[in-house]
């Protein structure tokens, strides 16, 4: 593998032929074509059949780079994947209309969706990304640890494949020359880490980046972010963040597809539902299914996340036991045993509870 850090330049010539034998052995393992993974990097097609013909004429060192880096990725999550396939629910379909209005009017905007629940941003951040390809998109996922100015900066140098090395000023010439004047998207998943940060410098500096390169962002928290935003506004006389707050549009709810005026659309339908467990080795049944949907709805429940882990139990449960379908009952006894019963037996009833015994209690 390539060293991270390395730049084009410093690519050797057997580094470059062992990552187009790599990427050709790759797509005839998995039956991808050239066009895919072309689409994926954002290279012509001519290129990428150039690159592993060893025939290429312009940058090999970068495209090797590019290739590597989609490769690592690509091997990763095809490792790791799980019988939960990736679906563009309604949330996703959301969070990429607000990223395609971002690029095009080279805007920065946010989106957000609950402190607990887990409603598949990072997953749809993550396919956006691979839609999108690093040559017109940048992924950022920022830890705790990241709070601060050298974090944040090295976390971007690093998702963009660039030295991280030098003084934050050095560090910063650096992302403001890859993406001066690009049609590209930087897009920050977990921002709300950045909260409590010194002064909120690294707020300042995503800002920073944007004022001089003119290159659209998308932040990606959780509602306790956009909270804090607006509690700094006018926590001080010379509201700190007011400039940040006024600058980020759109700025988009998840949750407001359903909770506005009790209509709207549903974060996930059955039909979705029943799609993402499709490849599992057992059936899910209708009602199961249903039960699921109501599930991933639950504000406090932990949303698909749950969702994932009680069916991930109720197969093992299910294949030790010889059942050949995922009941609702099966469901529920994975869940008592995933999660405290009172917990369970709490979330059961207000999945099970009718819309208007809801209303009546509210």
């Amino acid at each position: 593998m390539i060293a991270q850090g390395t730049q084009p330049k410093d690519v050797t010539p057997e580094q470059i032929d062992q990552v187009a034998n790599d990427l050709e052995l790759f797509c005839k393992a998995n039956k991808i074509t050239r066009k895919q993974v072309a689409k994926a990097l954002g290279y012509s097609q001519g290129v990428i059949s150039e690159f592993i013909k060893g025939t290429y004429k312009g940058d090999r060192g970068q495209v090797a780079l590019d290739v590597e880096d989609w490769l690592v990725e690509e091997e990763q999550r095809r490792a790791n994947q799980q019988a939960t396939r990736f679906v563009w629910t309604n949330v996703a379909t959301q969070i990429r209309s607000v990223a395609s209005y971002c690029l095009d009017m080279r805007k920065v905007g946010m989106v957000y969706g609950p402190e607990t629940t887990g409603i598949g941003k990072t997953t749809s951040m993550l396919a956006i990304h691979q839609d999108l390809g690093p040559r017109r998109s940048t992924l950022v996922t920022v830890d705790k640890a990241d709070a601060n100015p050298t974090g944040l900066l090295k976390k971007i140098l690093n998702a963009m494949r660039m030295n991280e090395s030098g003084s934050n000023a050095q560090r910063m010439e650096r992302i403001v020359t890859a993406l001066k004047g690009r049609s590209h998207l930087l897009m920050i998943d977990q921002l709300h880490n950045l909260r409590f940060a010194k002064e909120d410098r690294p707020l300042y500096y995503l800002m920073d980046i944007y004022e001089a390169t003119d290159t659209a962002q998308l932040w990606c928290c959780t509602s306790d972010m956009v909270e804090y935003l607006q509690r700094r506004q006018y926590k001080t006389l010379d509201e700190p963040l007011a400039q940040i707050r006024s600058r980020i549009f759109p700025c988009v709810d998840l949750m407001e597809m359903v909770d506005r005026d009790g209509g709207g659309e549903p974060l996930f339908t059955v039909d979705q539902i029943r799609e993402m467990f499709a490849s599992y080795q057992l059936k899910l049944s209708t009602p199961a299914a249903r039960f699921l949907c109501a599930l991933a709805h639950q504000k406090d429940s932990g949303g698909l996340r749950i969702c994932v882990q009680i069916m991930e139990y109720a197969c093992y449960i299910g294949k030790l036991n010889n059942v050949r379908e995922i009941s609702v009952k099966l469901l529920k006894d994975a869940m008592a045993h995933g999660i405290t019963t009172d917990r369970a037996s709490r979330i059961i009833v207000d999945v099970e509870q009718p819309p208007t015994a809801k209303a009546k209690t509210a």
